[in-house]
């Protein structure tokens, strides 16, 4: 565990955190509101604790987003788009890299050895719904988030959500 992320698991327990669950209700990522943009933006401290979970490529309700990973590093698996026959790719982001991820774009997040990832997160307001692709009769067919995940996509969260300095508990120790 290198020194950064100790710092950083040390600061973001004074900012209020969503942890995200996959299916089988284990936590995989943990989100850090920072703060509020004009014009919608959003920015957020990401902590993936685990892989994404196994529900197939997802994409986002953004139009825009972006990530640059603070510490740890990721593969992501990305599907190039119907221009590129679909094709799916796997590439690393390291720490330092910025990754930008638009509405389009179908991914999932897989962690190497299991080792934990920070990133900065920032994101433009919802333009869309979002959901996940699976492998269907030698196609992709999507299905809506609503359909899929039990946890409610309340766009304002953090307004009510706790922090971990109060509740320590609530996530995961520094592994």
């Amino acid at each position: 565990m290198s020194i950064f992320s100790q710092l950083l698991y040390r600061i973001s327990a004074f900012f209020r955190c969503r942890i995200i669950n996959g299916p089988d209700q284990q936590p995989y990522l943990e989100r850090y509101h920072l703060l509020r943009l004009p014009f919608g933006y959003r920015v957020y401290l990401h902590r993936f604790v685990a892989s994404d979970p196994g529900r197939g490529l997802h994409n986002h309700p953004w139009r825009n987003a972006f990530s640059v990973v603070l510490a740890g590093c990721y593969e992501e698996v990305r599907m190039l788009g119907a221009d590129n026959d679909n094709t799916v790719i796997r590439r690393k982001i390291r720490s330092g890299n910025l990754n930008r991820i638009n509405g389009s774009i179908f991914h999932r997040i897989n962690l190497i050895d299991d080792r934990e990832c920070w990133t900065l997160f920032v994101h433009s307001p919802s333009s869309q719904s979002w959901g996940f692709l699976q492998p269907q009769n030698y196609r992709y067919a999507f299905h809506d988030h609503e359909k899929i995940v039990r946890q409610s996509s309340n766009p304002e969260w953090w307004k009510t959500a706790a922090r971990p300095l109060r509740f320590p508990d609530m996530r995961k120790p520094l592994s």
